[in-house]
């Protein structure tokens, strides 16, 4: 059996992840399996989206590639980080909303509330790029694809350690966002994806909720080496999660 992963930054824990698996002799349906990692930022593959008549498509290297491959199902990480980008730090005038999957989560004292549909709508706008990447994709083949979601936000000590992953300068500590506040929104994000995903007919992968800690981070353990990604043990969670889903289709679809 065969993987294809294609991703952006997110994808390196999920390579590596994947790649522990096949050292260790895990199997698929009691099938080994293989893979290869395509780094979309990879110059020999981009730009990930061409302009035609018919719209944006894939950069036919990366279809030539897809196509010889012949793999029996693809692991997407397709971007991911545009609801950190989103949620980093406050304005002068601080701002929150409920979310509706978790209305019980409490407002920042003192912050103007928004509606979630305005969330919504703006963290849309900044995954613009990424849906059109995840609708060229499955037009591009018709294997299974799973799309994987990004890790939960990582906590305030770990953002204050490596600041020049989002500003210039060292950030001051008063603007950076309420913990609860990158949650909401990471879920947000999580909410289109499963959204775009179902409309595009790929299965989303959710982060097992071992990985969320609280208030809503990521769980110490897969921490990265920085501010934004996780690590081998959460990649190679997320693989084993899709596996864990192939094998039971594969076993109801026996029944």
């Amino acid at each position: 059996m065969k993987i294809l992963g294609l991703g952006h930054s997110h994808i390196v824990a999920i390579a590596e992840g994947c790649y522990e698996l096949q050292h260790q002799g895990a199997t698929i349906a009691g099938a080994r399996f293989c893979s290869r990692f395509i780094y979309l930022l990879d110059p020999a593959v981009t730009p990930t989206l061409l302009d035609s008549v018919d719209g944006q498509k894939i950069n036919p290297r990366l279809e030539e590639i897809i196509a010889q491959e012949d793999a029996d199902f693809g692991l997407l990480s397709i971007r991911g980080n545009e609801h950190i980008a989103l949620s980093i730090a406050q304005r002068f005038e601080p701002i929150d909303f409920f979310l509706r999957e978790e209305n019980e989560l409490p407002l920042a004292e003192g912050a103007t509330q928004l509606t979630e549909a305005a969330i919504r709508e703006t963290l849309r706008d900044k995954m613009a790029e990424t849906i059109a990447i995840l609708a060229a994709l499955r037009g591009a083949t018709r294997m299974p694809l799973y799309c994987l979601a990004p890790p939960p936000p990582l906590p305030d000590c770990q953002i204050m350690a490596y600041p020049k992953e989002f500003f210039k300068k060292a950030i001051d500590a008063e603007r950076l966002s309420p913990e609860i506040f990158r949650y909401k929104i990471w879920r947000v994000a999580c909410q289109l994806y499963r959204e775009i995903c179902a409309a595009q007919n790929i299965i989303f992968v959710e982060v097992p909720s071992a990985f969320i800690a609280t208030p809503g981070l990521l769980a110490r353990e897969a921490w990265g080496a920085d501010a934004t990604h996780a690590n081998l043990i959460f990649g190679k969670a997320m693989v084993e999660k899709v596996i864990g889903m192939l094998e039971a289709q594969r076993e109801s679809v026996a029944r």
